[in-house]
């Protein structure tokens, strides 16, 4: 029996003059409500804050995953737990002085652990606190940076993980971020990854109206996954 491959479209993403239109929709749709949060500093653009996850909190029923691509994400953790975060994630490498502290004061908040995982950064380096972890994020491009090409040794990395999962007996969910499209679905499936975050080039180019573009991107999705199991 193939599993499910959970899609988490960025928010941030949504066409300003439909907003509302889509939202309700992707809620309706989604598995997971991605949030990209970008100070300027970590990454060299900016993206939604906490307002706007206070703002849909009581609207939307989808999980809110916040994925604070901030250099000190420690300042930040109770903001985005109070704007309705059900996942805070952080990146590994703005946490390696206190990632037991980081991690353990997210779950004090009510809110599920996940971490982020730029690609040059080494799965070693979250082995001792993977127990913690609800949710790792492989990067499969730099972050920040638009219009990348898929790294694919990402790929080694996920089937990595994945047996690491097994080894330990933990259930935490791979997701993959980056640069997300028709071609990639079926390798990262097939590598064992859980979840896709979904931006531009995956839903909102394929079609201006919501409901098209995400018939389009179901049918990639789909075809991706079985031309990789036949």
């Amino acid at each position: 029996m193939k599993r499910k491959l959970m899609v988490a479209p960025s928010l941030g993403c949504c066409d300003m003059f439909k907003m509302e239109k889509e939202i309700k929709f992707i809620d309706q749709h989604a598995d997971f409500l991605h949030m990209d949060i970008k100070d300027g500093n970590y990454v060299k653009t900016f993206g939604i804050g906490p307002d706007f996850l206070n703002y849909i909190k009581d609207k939307v029923k989808t999980p809110m995953d916040a994925h604070l691509m901030v250099k000190h994400p420690q300042n930040f953790l109770e903001m985005f737990a109070n704007a309705g975060a059900k996942y805070i994630t952080v990146h590994t490498d703005c946490i390696e002085s206190d990632a037991f502290v980081t991690l353990n004061k997210i779950k004090s908040l009510g809110c599920k652990t996940g971490v982020a995982m730029n690609p040059a950064s080494s799965l070693e380096s979250i082995r001792y606190y993977l127990p913690l972890l609800d949710k790792v994020t492989v990067m499969i491009v730099d972050a920040g940076y638009a219009g990348q090409k898929v790294i694919t040794q990402m790929y080694d990395k996920i089937r990595t993980l994945v047996k690491w999962r097994e080894d330990m007996k933990l259930n935490f969910l791979i997701e993959a971020d980056g640069s997300m499209n028709g071609d990639v679905y079926g390798p990262l499936y097939e590598a064992g990854v859980d979840v896709v975050v979904l931006g531009p080039p995956a839903l909102w180019n394929k079609d201006t109206d919501i409901e098209r573009a995400w018939s389009i991107m179901e049918k990639e999705i789909s075809n991706g996954i079985s031309d990789t199991i036949k």
